[in-house]
């Protein structure tokens, strides 16, 4: 039997501005230099961008209506990017801002095969869509940058897969990341290959390749990271973006990695496939999961189970020394 394998090569792109045309422009030769030919002559199989990549990071601010910004799937960058993966002979994976038929906006990667086509999602129900759209949207202060996701996207209705080489790929962007309950049904849905699409920023990058290697470990799968890097200005607020994309292994192990705070970066990785069911016989989690501990966390969050009260200190049992 052959080993499965799969060749990808993150684009750590970022420092977009208002300019979307030259954005697309901008993206495609950093497309182009990261699907160089390698020693063998080959192409890799996936390139991957990060999050809402077409576009500065806008959701820093309220004042001006970034509506006019999204797109649709079909549209113009997904048939910008499809007509380079057919010429290069590559997939491509990338962040948007889609704009759906019912005008509802979402944080979504697309997936482009190697023919120009959008590959489609699958959600746990059986339900098709065009994108992954993100779960979890953040509203909060990261460092003394002010994030407000919800104002500007709904928030995705499940998990999804998309199958693509051989393989199973599961998707988080950014926020998603922090969230274990969605590598865990990615895994249960059959995900080898988890596609982690980011722009993070400021007190995220202390945690941020440790954050991953243990969702590797916990989920056993392999992780392609694409983050943007670089300083963006946008609403007269500057922001860092860290970068530091990377490939984790199944078992947790930082296989490759770009250097922080650099656009324009590329990295380039061949994931061994087989490496996942192997990791997962030597070392099998799914064997010892309490599904029963997850169904108990969906009660109690949603308040159809009541938890205990914190007993009182002077009901504690005293320590009794031997």
């Amino acid at each position: 039997m052959h080993p499965r394998t799969l060749d990808v090569a993150i684009v750590q792109a970022g420092e977009l501005t208002e300019d979307l045309l030259g954005n697309l422009a901008r993206l495609a030769a950093l497309v182009r230099t990261a699907a160089a030919l390698d020693a063998t002559g080959a192409v890799p199989d996936l390139v991957v961008l990060p999050e809402l990549v077409t576009t500065p990071y806008f959701c820093t601010s309220h004042d001006v209506d970034r509506t006019p910004w999204a797109q649709t799937v079909p549209g113009e960058a997904t048939t910008l990017f499809g007509d380079l993966a057919r010429e290069l002979g590559c997939a491509i994976a990338f962040g948007l801002y889609e704009r759906t038929a019912h005008d509802v906006m979402h944080n979504s990667v697309v997936l482009i095969d190697p023919a120009g086509e959008v590959v489609t999602w699958r959600t746990p129900d059986g339900g098709a869509v065009p994108a992954y759209r993100k779960l979890s949207l953040p509203a909060s202060k990261v460092g003394d940058v002010d994030i407000d996701e919800k104002y500007h996207f709904a928030p995705g209705q499940a998990p999804a897969t998309a199958d693509l080489f051989g393989t199973r790929f599961g998707c988080v962007i950014c926020y998603d990341r922090t969230f274990p309950e969605y590598w865990a049904v990615a895994r249960a849905l059959g995900a080898e290959v988890m596609l982690a699409i980011v722009s993070s920023l400021g007190t995220r990058e202390d945690l941020f390749l440790a954050e991953l290697q243990t969702r590797a470990l916990e989920s056993q799968m392999w992780i392609v990271a694409a983050n943007r890097a670089g300083p963006e200005t946008l609403n007269g607020v500057t922001v860092d973006y860290f970068g530091l994309s990377c490939v984790i292994a199944p078992n947790g192990e930082i296989v490759a990695q770009a250097p922080a705070h650099r656009a324009g970066e590329t990295l380039r990785f061949t994931l061994d496939l087989d490496a996942v069911p192997a990791v997962r016989a030597a070392f099998p989690l799914a064997r010892d999961r309490r599904p029963g501990v997850l169904r108990l966390l969906a009660d109690l969050t949603a308040g159809t189970v009541r938890s205990a009260p914190l007993p009182r200190p002077s009901a504690l049992p005293l320590e009794v020394s031997g």
